[in-house]
């Protein structure tokens, strides 16, 4: 999401294969565990910089663009780090 912001994305479609997570985001289950509300609530944060955002389910065996995308961010991020 902030790779996105950065990119200066206005709409944002986020796919996960965790149908647990991405039911936490649209609403359709309740966070219980502390360091999950956590996050949830820097999500819910985040998508308000966005004009559209949507929580997508993706199954496992389809989320090969996905584990893509997820590398990348987490990559950028790795390499911010060790600039430091």
């Amino acid at each position: 999401m902030n790779l996105a912001l950065e990119m200066g994305a206005e709409n944002l479609g986020a796919k996960s294969d965790s149908q647990l997570i991405m039911s936490q985001i649209t609403g359709e289950y309740q966070t219980k565990d502390a360091q999950l509300t956590k996050y949830l609530t820097r999500v819910k944060d985040l998508t308000k910089n966005f004009k559209f955002f949507e929580a997508i389910f993706v199954p496992r065996v389809q989320n090969a663009r996905t584990d893509l995308l997820v590398k990348l961010a987490s990559t950028k991020k790795n390499q911010e780090t060790t600039k430091q």
